[in-house]
């Protein structure tokens, strides 16, 4: 079994999309090989069920499934996190429990939203101790405001960082300013990721402990290449990197979701495949941006 420490919570991680045929089944075969794939190109774990594997159009079962085949991957030294969060407190400890029992080394929770209005910080506090305290894996909070329309407070993460089940969590947003905020609760047992491919070196360079990005999904050995040259020393080098890989952060995964990291992902040789609906795929002028920004990146 693994022996993971918080201490190697960090590195380069994809979140990996869930593949499904054209009725919207799972398709194991192409899911592994994309497996593969991303662990060839030097990944350090893999995120099943984030919002780039269309969480949350998964059913339980699905999430299960593709939680096992991914254990058949992934080497024991290297992460497999699965994404549990639910608009109900019950159904993600449920999540939890699942993901223990399909081998998962940890859980990441993103804020229940529906009831929007009500999602205070007393009732995400108690959401989240709730989830750490049954959790039987390690917890990370997930910041995604583009999809859940909530930032989580520096207040709420600093507080929730000492839980002892909580190692860690996923910052999304981007907002460099905000995630210096989140950093100043990182320590031996908590750690910060960035999830905003348009920002990783900021990131890096304001102490983030690694990240989990979804332009890792289709530009693995770029962004590889970026990580590895910042953590180098060779911090012009690895600016530069990014500068040329922003674009397909903020006008592929960022602005087109799911269908355009799918799209993206089939142009580079892996398998995206159909989304699961009620999502469509890229349409043909958004294909053609995918394709110019993949171009602009070296990528084809």
């Amino acid at each position: 079994m693994s022996t993971l420490s918080v201490a190697q919570l960090g590195g380069l991680m994809v979140p990996a999309v869930s593949t499904f045929t054209a009725t919207g089944e799972l398709d194991g075969a192409a899911f592994q090989r994309n497996l593969d794939a991303h662990l060839s190109f030097g990944m350090d774990g893999v995120l099943v069920g984030g919002s780039s594997g269309e969480s949350a159009l998964l059913e339980n079962d699905d999430r299960r499934q593709l939680l096992a085949w991914a254990r058949e991957r992934i080497p024991h030294d290297k992460w497999l996190i699965a994404g549990i969060g639910s608009e109900s407190t019950r159904l993600t400890i449920q999540r939890a429990n699942d993901a223990k029992a399909a081998g998962a080394n940890a859980v990441l929770v993103i804020s229940p939203h529906y009831f929007l209005k009500r999602m205070t910080e007393p009732a995400l506090l108690a959401h989240f101790r709730a989830v750490a305290d049954a959790s039987p894996l390690p917890v990370l909070l997930y910041n995604m405001p583009a999809y859940s329309h909530i930032v989580l407070s520096p207040a709420f993460v600093h507080e929730m960082a000492q839980h002892g089940n909580v190692i860690g969590m996923k910052d999304s947003a981007g907002n460099i300013p905000v995630l210096q905020q989140y950093l100043e609760a990182q320590n031996d047992g908590f750690k910060v990721l960035t999830g905003s491919g348009g920002t990783v070196v900021p990131a890096l360079a304001a102490g983030a402990s690694g990240a989990i990005l979804a332009i890792a999904l289709y530009a693995g050995p770029a962004v590889r290449r970026m990580i590895d040259t910042y953590r180098a020393g060779n911090h012009e080098a690895a600016a530069a990197m990014q500068a040329t890989l922003t674009p397909i952060a903020m006008d592929i995964a960022g602005a087109m979701g799911p269908a355009g990291i799918k799209a993206a992902m089939n142009l580079v040789g892996l398998h995206g495949g159909p989304t699961r609906s009620p999502l469509l795929p890229v349409s043909t002028e958004e294909l053609e941006t995918v394709r110019a920004r993949l171009a602009g990146a070296g990528l084809l």
